[in-house]
């Protein structure tokens, strides 16, 4: 479908959709999507479009505003927009750029989270390439008339999310070199008291460094990442062993058995009493 909207020139398309009502409650869907060829003239301002906007520039430059904050991207740069909110863009000269408007599921959450692990909605991605390719096989599919059933859409969208999340994560084996230590460290000093500082010095990083390395990687902190291996050894134990409750907690690194009883409910849902007794 050819668009004639100011600033839009030749070569460029944009497709349509409509969820049903069953994609609207349950999966990730498109309202939109597009290759857009643009110069001069092009801006887009809305108060609120009801979805979000997945982008990759292949060329030029896209300037976006959001929440009183104006990011620029340029080639090869990806964004993801909140176009629940007030929003404005516009190519900064002759531009081409994929997109892809999407909701539904927790393309919400994926947004926080993404938005703050990158500093932005706009941001250089690791795995930007991929990126590319997942927006031009969604776009294709819809320039090549092909009928995909919602679900099969619905899984395409969280391919996509998921890709930006974890795409910043370093690869399996660098991975291996990086964390394998202070794993390690983890797993045989769960009964000790262990410190963010101890954990990266078993790397050679700053707490920092290693903090945020490791949280793009796992999705969690290292304290945090900490903490469910306590209770997953806990787990163990108390479906395992007869030990006291007391003992448990002790062998898991928690002075005394409230502290780890509350640490345990706030994870699990159960008491570490209840955890025992109830069937798996």
């Amino acid at each position: 479908m050819r668009c004639d909207d100011p600033g839009i020139v030749s070569g460029s398309e944009m497709f349509v959709d409509t969820p049903s009502d069953l994609a609207r409650g349950m999966l990730y869907y498109i309202t939109s999507c597009g290759r857009f060829f643009t110069e001069y003239g092009y801006r887009i301002e809305r108060g609120n479009y009801n979805n979000y906007m997945v982008f990759y520039v292949l060329g030029g430059r896209l300037s976006v505003t959001s929440g009183g904050r104006t990011m620029v991207a340029d080639k090869g740069k990806v964004g993801f927009l909140n176009c629940h909110l007030p929003h404005e863009y516009h190519t900064i000269g002759h531009t081409e750029f994929l997109w892809v408007h999407l909701d539904g599921g927790i393309t919400d959450k994926f947004y926080t989270c993404l938005t703050h692990l990158y500093g932005g909605f706009v941001f250089s991605h690791p795995g930007a390439d991929g990126v590319q390719k997942m927006l031009a096989r969604l776009v294709n599919s819809y320039q090549s008339g092909q009928h995909m059933r919602e679900t099969e859409r619905s899984r395409q969208m969280y391919a996509l999310l998921t890709h930006l999340l974890d795409g910043g994560a370093p690869g399996k084996a660098e991975e291996q070199q990086i964390f394998s230590p202070a794993l390690r460290f983890i797993e045989e000093n769960l009964d000790k008291p262990i410190t963010l500082h101890e954990m990266a010095g078993t790397v050679n990083m700053s707490h920092y460094h290693f903090s945020h390395l490791f949280k793009k990687y796992y999705g969690c902190s290292p304290y945090e990442y900490l903490i469910l291996e306590r209770i997953n050894r806990a787990k163990y134990l108390l479906k395992t062993t007869s030990l006291p409750i007391k003992e448990i907690a002790q062998q898991v690194g928690y002075l005394n058995a409230s502290t780890f009883s509350s640490a345990f409910s706030a994870k699990v849902g159960l008491s570490p009493t209840a955890f025992r007794a109830f069937p798996l």
